[in-house]
């Protein structure tokens, strides 16, 4: 796995591999007990779950692929984060 995204990385920056040092790859269906390597909700627990899942709660705030609408992809962590980053400043400016 690790020579494939080498390949395809190297095919938009041709430096890629000359510049890397080490990686992991993970096989997440392989690992027990994680069920996968991304959220994957139904209608209906989103429904049911969704917005508490993305609540400020205490100290703890959650953000990542799993909580946004864009399951198993960079840009759903990325929203996610962003969201979570308005969150918290509003939560601040409102003290």
């Amino acid at each position: 796995r690790i020579e494939v995204a080498l390949d395809c990385g190297a095919e938009i920056h041709p430096q890629y591999r000359a510049e890397f040092e080490t990686g992991i790859s993970v096989a997440w269906h392989r690992v027990p007990f994680t069920l996968g390597c991304a959220g994957e909700w139904t209608d209906e627990a989103r429904r049911e779950h969704y917005d508490n899942l993305c609540q400020i709660d205490g100290r703890i705030v959650l953000a990542g692929e799993h909580a946004s609408y864009i399951p198993a992809w960079q840009e759903g962590a990325i929203l996610s984060a962003l969201d979570a980053i308005t969150r918290l400043h509003r939560r601040i400016l409102a003290i």
